[in-house]
């Protein structure tokens, strides 16, 4: 039996007990080394457990990419057919773009179709992918486990399951209403094109009669014009005589205020003549009654809705020579002196000796009720000379107005003759973008939705057998045969947006080669819109807008008819009335999370058993929606 004297002596220090020391610290020493080993291959399992997760989620987030490409692809085909037709259905009511428009009708006919086989594919495709996912998760599950398990010296096996297990991809929403679409406007593009050219041809007549109205009331100031001949003759201020800077500043009504003007101030200058010659002052007061005639029948002009299609313009025109005196009240009106029987142009006639009898008018003359006068010689042609020499010259006011007055009512006419078509035209156009609007509402909502399997995650249950060279190690050389031991770990993955990552970008070169000859053999202007579709695929209807802006920026709409702004902006309150939402762009990219968010949804064993395992109550799969957070 060992005593106390064994450890302890008189010194402090015994054999045995320096032995027991050192076979102590050994002990702690080995002992630590081997929980440090331990807590370090339990990290590492746990380090390939994640990367497994991560892996299993991967191929979810790949199909989720897949999904988004192939929606995304359906919908700007979709947005790009219809833009395509409604752009084409523009160009034809504008001549000199009609061929451009036929072509972008027959383009975005052939988008639809291709578009309608692309959404077939794609469906196929990829239920078939999400059929096959939970497979390549528990594949690239593996692959990750073994592949790292060599770095901490060992064979891991790891056992994935998605949550849920199952899924589905389907379309949502009807595609035929494109075809609808495609029909009424290809029915209807041929009597567009026409009512558009006969519109466009009558709209340049009453353009070109407006345009010379305008040079002849002011246009050619300081040249010879009504502007000009009014401020020479009549010195009429600025005021009443104004001098439009363009034609787009000019109007009829400008015209006719003119002219009341002008006859208001002649009719006043020839009121106060009363010297010079029997002659001159026979000829002043001819005038005084012209101008006096003038300014009554003028007040009967009217300008309305000018710029109408049917604009109601009257400018009175003044008689320029006999024959045309005789058809107005110049002719009837009973303003001249009578004495002796014979008529006379002022009372201060020296023919007019016996005094005014009364009043009579030459039309009277002419019937024989009374003579002429041989001293102031009035007559019929006298008084139709009044206006002859200033309206068949440019120097008299006349001249100029009879020419604003005629381009008025070719201006009328012509815009009459254009009404009718331009209301079948915008009657055609408006049921194309009627039929335009019903197809845009669907495909907005026409949509390729998945509901793949892993949606909420991927769970990942790996186990780890050290490799039995571990017994070599450092510890081994003092406990031959010792080892590691087991391990086990679990992890979960889950996907999450990544807004720096757009599944969009370069779409148009990687997808334009697959969706057939129908695509790539467009026009420019076809693949141009598709491509600003794309680009603007993010920003919703603004987006949208502003593609298709771009694509009727580079086409000569502009036409004397109008329709081609008008039909504009008929389009552009389509597109803009559809209700596309932006888009979800961005990437979505497996991240490593607590396994309580996935398998609390679990339907499958594995979340079963870690549930139990963890103590934690297994959720269910349920009915998935939307707001159930689909990737």
């Amino acid at each position: 039996m060992i005593g106390v004297e064994s450890f302890r002596n008189r010194d402090g220090y015994t054999t045995l007990g320096a032995a027991c020391a050192i076979l102590l610290s050994c002990a702690l020493i080995f002992g630590g080394v081997w929980a440090a080993r331990s807590l370090s291959r339990a990290q590492g399992v746990q380090s390939v457990a994640d990367s497994a997760a991560l892996a299993a989620a991967n191929e979810v987030a790949e199909f989720v990419i897949a999904v988004r490409v192939a929606d995304a692809t359906l919908l700007t085909m979709s947005l790009t057919g219809l833009g395509l037709l409604g752009v084409g259905a523009v160009c034809c009511c504008v001549p000199q773009a009609s061929t451009i428009g036929e072509r972008m009708i027959e383009a975005g006919r052939q988008v639809l179709d291709a578009r309608d086989d692309y959404a077939q594919t794609q469906i196929e495709v990829l239920s078939a992918a999400s059929a096959a996912l939970p497979a390549l998760a528990q594949t690239q599950a593996q692959l990750i486990a073994s592949e790292n398990a060599g770095f901490i010296n060992g064979e891991a096996i790891a056992l994935c399951e998605l949550v849920p297990t199952t899924g589905s991809v389907s379309l949502s929403g009807d595609l035929s209403t494109g075809e609808s679409a495609a029909q009424t406007v290809e029915d209807s593009a041929s009597d567009i094109q026409e009512q558009g050219r006969i519109a466009q041809e009558a709209s340049q007549q009453a353009d070109e009669a407006y345009r010379a109205a305008f040079e002849a009331d002011c246009g050619r100031y300081p040249g010879a014009c009504a502007a000009q001949r009014a401020q020479a003759l009549a010195g009429l201020p600025d005021e009443q005589n104004p001098v439009a800077s363009s034609i787009s500043t000019w109007s009829f009504q400008m015209a006719l205020d003119r002219a009341r003007a002008y006859y208001r101030a002649r009719m006043s200058q020839e009121a106060g003549i009363s010297g010079g010659s029997l002659e001159e002052r026979c000829d002043s007061r001819l005038r005084y009654h012209y101008y006096e005639y003038a300014c009554d029948l003028l007040q009967d002009g009217y300008v309305i809705q000018e710029r109408g299609d049917v604009p109601q313009i009257y400018l009175p025109t003044l008689p320029r020579n006999t024959q045309e005196m005789k058809a107005t009240a110049l002719y009837t009106q009973r303003v001249y002196p009578v004495s002796d029987g014979k008529l006379h142009t002022l009372a201060e006639c020296p023919g007019a000796e016996g005094g005014v009898e009364g009043y009579g008018s030459v039309s009277q003359l002419d019937a024989g009720v009374y003579e002429r006068c041989e001293s102031c010689g009035l007559s019929a042609s006298v008084l139709g000379n009044v206006a002859a020499a200033s309206t068949s010259i440019d120097n008299g006011f006349e001249h100029h107005y009879r020419a604003v007055s005629e381009n008025a009512e070719a201006y009328c006419a012509a815009k009459a003759s254009a009404a009718p078509a331009l209301r079948q035209a915008r009657g055609l156009l408006q049921e194309c973008f009627d039929a335009l609007a019903c197809a845009l509402e669907d495909v907005v909502n026409c949509r390729i939705v998945a509901y793949p399997p892993g949606r909420y995650g991927a769970v990942v249950a790996l186990g780890f057998e050290s490799s039995p060279e571990q017994a070599l190690g450092f510890s081994g050389a003092f406990e031959p045969g010792s080892d590691l031991g087991s391990f086990a770990a679990i992890s979960a993955a889950t996907l999450v947006e990544d807004p720096s990552d757009n599944v969009i970008s370069g779409l148009l070169d990687g997808v334009a080669s697959d969706v057939g000859p129908p695509i790539t053999d467009l026009t420019d202007g076809a693949l141009g819109l598709w491509s600003g579709i794309l680009h603007a695929y993010g920003s919703g209807v603004d987006g949208l807008v502003s593609a298709v802006g771009g694509v009727l920026d580079g086409l000569p709409l502009m036409g004397a008819s109008g329709l081609g702004s008008w039909a504009r902006e008929g389009l552009t309150g389509v597109i803009e009335d559809c209700g596309l939402e932006p888009a979800r762009t961005d990437s979505a990219k497996p991240v490593v999370i607590n396994t309580a968010h996935v398998v609390g949804r679990g339907d499958g064993p594995l979340c079963d058993a870690i549930a139990t395992a963890k103590g934690e109550e297994v959720l269910g799969g349920g009915e998935y929606s939307q707001e159930d957070g689909d990737p």
